[in-house]
């Protein structure tokens, strides 16, 4: 697991703020400055209009239907593009803005592709330290396609996620280790985004299987920090395969922002997100 995000001027990576068409997250840009401006990096913003939708919408019995099926309007791949266009411009402006206050270097990209082969260019052409923040929220998204997109996008060591119920990027950090060999890691980025706020929390949530398991992450946890008053060690236990139970346990966190690792306990590799999405207030930071 590697927690790396390129400085500014590094050239090595940056933070990646993956936008398409659909729509666009509030919290999932704020949360992509936050890292930024964190880590000292700087932001891609990339803004992909999708191949695909471009060709579909060049069939001839292509049109758009309201929700309430009452209204029909015929499109064309112009008219698409050009709404891609506003919607890249709108972002675009917001993002410029949230940067600017941040003092955070922003780069604004637009290009035709499929957005997941786009992501994986931009990653490899300033690899290999990028962290990549999605800007649609997760939804009913499955935990197969945050695998699949880490698994083809080599040149990113990992994931900013939000789901549709996020509303704040402030509040207490806090960082989620399931295993103790990744301590040190996921604390170390935790503090980062922390920032030393003294109006805020620093929560290092240890996650077992079992009680016994969970008493021994404690005991070396504590010896690692050893009289740092700054951060709270809470500990929990989820069962393997319930997701519902991992999603609870973030809800009564009510964090501002979550740092983990994906394909654990927390956020399977395999499975429903539904669960998760229906009460994740607060960003993720998901590390490989």
């Amino acid at each position: 697991m590697i927690a790396h995000v390129a400085e500014a001027g590094e050239g090595r990576g940056r933070v990646v703020l993956h936008l398409t068409q659909a729509a666009t997250s509030p919290i999932a840009i704020q949360a992509a400055v936050r890292v930024a401006q964190a880590f000292q990096s700087e932001i891609e913003s990339l803004f992909v209009e999708d191949a695909t939708l471009l060709d579909i919408a060049a069939l001839p019995f292509a049109c758009e239907i309201s929700l309430s099926g009452r209204h029909r309007r015929e499109i064309s791949p112009e008219v698409v593009a050009r709404q891609m266009r506003a919607a890249a411009a709108a972002i675009g402006r917001q993002l410029s803005e949230l940067a600017r206050q941040a003092e955070v270097p922003v780069h604004v990209t637009v290009v035709r592709n499929d957005p997941v082969a786009a992501l994986v260019e931009a990653c490899a052409t300033r690899g290999p330290w990028n962290v990549v923040a999605l800007g649609e929220p997760l939804s009913t998204a499955t935990a197969e396609r945050l695998d699949e997109m880490l698994t083809l996008v080599t040149g990113t060591t990992g994931l900013i996620v939000v789901g549709p119920m996020a509303k704040r990027v402030g509040g207490r950090v806090v960082a989620v280790v399931e295993e103790i060999g990744h301590f040190d890691v996921v604390l170390r980025t935790a503090r980062r985004l922390h920032g030393g706020d003294e109006n805020s929390r620093l929560v290092l949530l240890l996650v077992s299987e079992s009680e016994e398991e969970a008493q021994i992450m404690d005991d070396q946890a504590r010896l690692a920090i050893g009289d740092d008053e700054t951060v709270e060690i809470m500990r929990a236990r989820i069962a393997p395969s319930e997701p519902a139970m991992a999603a609870e346990l973030l809800r009564r966190l009510s964090a501002g922002f979550i740092v983990g690792r994906f394909g654990g306990l927390l956020i399977p590799r395999r499975g429903d997100l539904r669960s998760l999405c229906s009460v994740l207030e607060c960003p993720m930071f998901l590390m490989r």
